[in-house]
């Protein structure tokens, strides 16, 4: 093998360790919505409060905006279930930071938007590509604020016109037990849900997750 060819090597090697720091891995999961509720899980025929969740959905344009995730709530509907939408499971690496950026807007509801991490649950036929019910609970992230809140908010507190926000997972200054959960993550589920606040529409688009390095840390305790 010659020079060239082992530069080479390194190289390529190099550009795939680096891959993954700013990608946005809803890339090719319809996080901007051009293909409808396509990667979403909307429907959930089996939960009794959420049989009718399909059809408060829909994607509309709103303002300049072509393809928009749209929850539409009544009061009752705001003050219990909500309405929402979860991606399907997005691997991930435990040792590494996220960041979740979502655009919304709303005209009454709060909403709460966040990840759940998820890892297998046990006997499920591992695959590249599971389904939410091959996957369970393992930490929950923290949800996502439109009013400036790091980390604690109980709900998004969405505006009433457009607005970008991001939120780092998992938060910082965890206790070890928390990273811990963490530690065990598998995969994300990002839950985008319309609840809280007045009747009325729920707008989100152009949702994202992006690694944005490592956990910076130290080693992550083992959980027992």
């Amino acid at each position: 093998m010659t020079w060239k060819h082992l530069c080479c090597i390194a190289w390529t090697a190099g550009a795939l360790t680096a891959a993954g720091a700013g990608d946005n891995l809803l890339a090719d999961r319809n996080g901007g919505f051009e293909n409808g509720v396509e990667s979403w899980l909307v429907d959930f025929p089996d939960h009794d409060f959420l049989k009718g969740n399909r059809s408060l959905v829909s994607v509309v344009p709103d303002g300049g905006r072509k393809h928009v995730l749209k929850f539409t709530l009544s009061q009752t509907v705001t003050d219990n279930q909500g309405v929402q939408a979860l991606s399907h499971p997005i691997r991930v690496d435990p040792s590494k930071r996220y960041k979740l950026t979502v655009a919304a807007r709303s005209t009454g509801p709060s909403g709460r938007i966040y990840v759940m991490g998820k890892r297998w649950k046990p006997g499920a036929k591992k695959s590249n590509t599971p389904s939410n019910d091959q996957v369970r609970d393992a930490f929950k992230g923290p949800v996502l604020s439109f009013a400036g809140e790091k980390g604690t908010a109980q709900f998004s507190n969405v505006r009433r016109s457009w607005a970008t926000e991001s939120v780092e997972i998992p938060q910082r200054d965890l206790t070890d037990l928390a990273y811990s959960f963490w530690e065990n993550c598998d995969f994300v589920v990002i839950h985008l849900v319309g609840i809280g606040g007045k009747a009325g529409e729920f707008f989100v688009d152009d949702v994202k997750l992006e690694e944005v390095g490592p956990l910076g840390r130290g080693p992550i305790k083992k959980g027992k």
